[in-house]
């Protein structure tokens, strides 16, 4: 008796799952040493979290990340992965950005500038790649080689910026020097990372300034939704979605990324509604 009775209690926890929680992200009043399971502090243990990385490790099964500031930036990336961050069809795991903003955007230090001609400065960032220059949070034009040629320097405006050999060259008059002025870079590689997820729904989030993409499904992604996601001045691509995932995409937009608006990559496929982008999708088989 005491063993059906064992078999009907599990039985029963397994038929009720546990109920999906929503995980509170505020980066200013938020502290990582809370549950983040109320979007207030009320005491030392109870109130948001600060990092979207400390959400990830409070989230579980069909949970909900909240981020609550309204049109506020965060400084800061999301990985999701396995079914820990997945849902089921009726209760997908959801990030609700409330029109908040994922940069990857760091402030170049003033030292890290070493002039090399008249008016051309040199910049050698740690990590290789895909890169982005922003002045005063505006984008900066790259100058690109045609067919790889010699070195792009003579053939730089003041303005533009190029890489080459492993550094970015940027071309100032000597009168504004790059390290007076506010630039950034894009030192974060991707905004939100998807890997063998499943029933994700994403709302209200712009994703922009990262190193290779805003977005990145990775293999076995699917029955996964983007709702009123942008996706901005990325390195590589706003969009990318690669092995056997799925995408839908609805409203939002991809507009002034580097390589590529959507690069789709082996079997996966994307599914587009009403989205504003400014190229067509390129397939890498």
């Amino acid at each position: 008796m005491r063993h059906l009775l064992a078999i009907a209690c599990v039985v029963s926890l397994h038929a009720f799952p546990v109920l999906a929680r929503d995980v509170f992200v505020d980066n200013a009043i938020g502290d990582d040493r809370y549950d983040g399971l109320l979007d207030h502090v009320i005491d030392s243990a109870s109130g948001p979290v600060r990092t979207l990385r400390r959400a990830m490790e409070v989230a579980r099964y069909g949970d909900q990340i909240v981020l609550t500031r309204p049109g506020a930036v965060y400084f800061d990336s999301l990985s999701l992965t396995g079914k820990r961050h997945s849902g089921s069809a009726n209760i997908p795991f959801t990030i609700n950005g409330n029109g908040a903003t994922l940069s990857g955007l760091r402030q170049v230090p003033p030292e890290g500038w070493r002039q090399t001609g008249p008016d051309l400065w040199k910049l050698t960032l740690t990590r290789k790649g895909y890169y982005r220059l922003l002045r005063d949070g505006q984008p900066l034009p790259e100058f690109r080689r045609e067919n790889g040629g010699d070195h792009p320097f003579a053939n730089l405006k003041v303005g533009e910026w190029t890489a080459w050999e492993g550094s970015l060259y940027l071309k100032s008059d000597e009168d504004h020097p790059p390290a007076t002025q506010s630039i950034t870079y894009s030192a974060e590689q991707t905004g939100l990372s998807l890997y063998q997820v499943e029933n994700v729904r994403i709302v209200d989030l712009t994703l922009r300034d990262f190193r290779f993409d805003g977005l990145h499904a990775q293999n076995m992604c699917s029955n996964v939704k983007l709702e009123n996601v942008n996706c901005i001045n990325n390195g590589r691509a706003g969009l990318a979605v690669s092995g056997s995932s799925q995408i839908e995409m609805t409203g939002g937009k991809i507009q002034a990324n580097g390589r590529f608006p959507i690069l789709i990559s082996n079997k996966a496929g994307v599914e587009l509604k009403d989205v504003s982008t400014d190229g067509e999708p390129t397939l890498n088989p």
